[in-house]
């Protein structure tokens, strides 16, 4: 789960590096946005915490704490300040000899000493790059999977359960995909309602059902995204971004950028600027 701006959506993880089906990273973020890949992901938080929402559902994670991102579960994060974490992303293929059948894992993990263990091995492993590294990445992975099969797995979808969940990312994948081509533009409940099949009503069930989050809440988080890498990037003034990123009153575009953001827009420039 990679720091993102500017998109939630379907994420196209890249191939396989050398045919390696595991990819370890450290990473630093505070936020992260809604997406779903078909690997799953394991996120072992050693620094920070914040809020982690998985399939709608909240989570409050904090040092020490592993998030589980079952395969096509819309994940995202947020925090008031970067929290670090380390990262692996388990392609399909790794698992493709075991028998799993319907298990999937405990979305949250607390406090197991296996778990700081495989993650302390694999970051001394991925920061050494030596001989036999990736294969000791990979025997850690397995271990790390054992573990979490014997002790923290839980019951899978059902056939119909995982039909009604492909139909679902099928249609949060074309609004977010809308949104990201349309923020510039008014965007309303009925027109992605229409595009769903779904009425109005059903369509913000589902939709805070899938992120945590109302259209309205998703579209200006969004926005702002945009705006502040704009901010950070361009020297247009605060009212042309404001009004190329949707917002049409920038007195409401700054209320709206404080709330998300925690600071100005203003100041927000400013913090950029003093880091180029």
């Amino acid at each position: 789960m990679k720091s993102t701006e500017g998109g939630a959506r379907y994420e196209r993880v890249a191939p396989l590096e050398k045919n390696f089906p595991v990819k370890f990273r450290p990473y630093h973020a505070d936020r992260v946005l809604p997406h779903w890949h078909e690997h799953i992901e394991l996120l072992y938080f050693t620094s920070g915490g914040g809020e982690v929402m998985l399939d709608g559902v909240p989570y409050m994670v904090k040092a020490g704490d592993l998030v589980v991102v079952n395969s096509s579960v819309i994940h995202s994060f947020l925090s008031g300040k970067p929290a670090e974490y380390y990262c692996i992303l388990i392609y399909p293929d790794f698992l493709a000899d075991i028998s799993l059948g319907q298990i999937s894992f405990e979305p949250i993990v607390e406090g197991d000493r296996e778990v700081r263990e495989c993650f302390l091995a694999l970051s001394t492993e991925y920061t050494s790059g030596g001989i036999g590294s990736d294969m000791m990445q990979k025997s850690l992975a397995y271990r790390l999977i054992a573990h979490l099969s014997r002790h923290h797995a839980s019951a899978g979808r059902s056939e119909s359960e995982q039909e009604t969940h492909r139909l679902m990312l099928s249609r949060f994948t074309s609004v977010v995909q809308y949104v990201a081509s349309h923020y510039a533009e008014p965007i309303t409940t009925r027109r992605l309602a229409e595009m769903c099949y779904l009425s109005e009503g059903h369509f913000c069930r589902f939709f805070k059902a899938a992120t945590g989050k109302t259209l309205l809440a998703y579209v200006n988080e969004y926005r702002i995204d945009c705006a502040a890498s704009l901010l950070s990037k361009t020297d247009d003034s605060i009212t042309e971004i404001a009004l190329s990123c949707g917002f049409s009153d920038v007195n409401y575009f700054s209320r709206v950028f404080r709330s998300v953001r925690g600071v100005s827009p203003t100041a927000h420039r400013r913090c950029a600027l003093s880091k180029k």
